[in-house]
């Protein structure tokens, strides 16, 4: 793969894939070192795809995996990240955000996916290597989560 190809995939995939790792780590520089791992491999692997859509989704892939073993590491050693605001339009915007910021990371990352990113179920369940059924399931699940998590939030305003 050349150069060229390279710069053009970081261009196009670059804030997607930060946004995902965002999702998992909660911290901006850890997201950041994350997407920069993520396209160092790219480079490392000398892999060629058919199309765009392809090469995004390995990446994707990539950014999960070194957040799951980000979030593993912290677990092991107990290390606790000082909280971020996260930049949002509207204070509706940020409630959600906030909300979501609070679901367990495999909920925040298939919600990415799917609302953010507008992967379908399928497409999901092959990047993160699961079944429909546990994309699906996900999915709902976190929808109840955040439903519940909002309308307290309202009840407190």
């Amino acid at each position: 793969m050349d150069n060229d190809t390279i710069s053009g995939y970081v261009r196009q995939f670059h804030s997607p894939l930060f946004r995902l790792a965002y999702s998992y780590v909660r911290n901006r520089e850890d997201a950041e070192d994350i997407t920069q791992e993520a396209f160092m491999r790219l480079l490392r692997s000398e892999k060629s795809f058919p199309s765009d859509e392809d090469a995004k989704a390995w990446l994707m892939r990539v950014t999960i995996n070194l957040s799951k073993d980000i979030l593993k590491s912290r677990w092991r050693t107990g290390r606790d990240e000082l909280s971020e605001e996260i930049p949002c339009a509207t204070k509706e915007e940020y409630a959600v955000q906030e909300c979501i910021s609070r679901l367990e990371p495999m909920y925040r990352g298939i919600l990415h996916l799917f609302y953010y990113e507008g992967y379908s179920v399928k497409e999901i369940a092959s990047i993160c290597r699961i079944s429909r059924t546990a994309v699906t399931t996900r999915l709902s699940r976190a929808r109840k989560q955040l439903k519940a998590m909002l309308t307290d939030e309202e009840r407190k305003n």
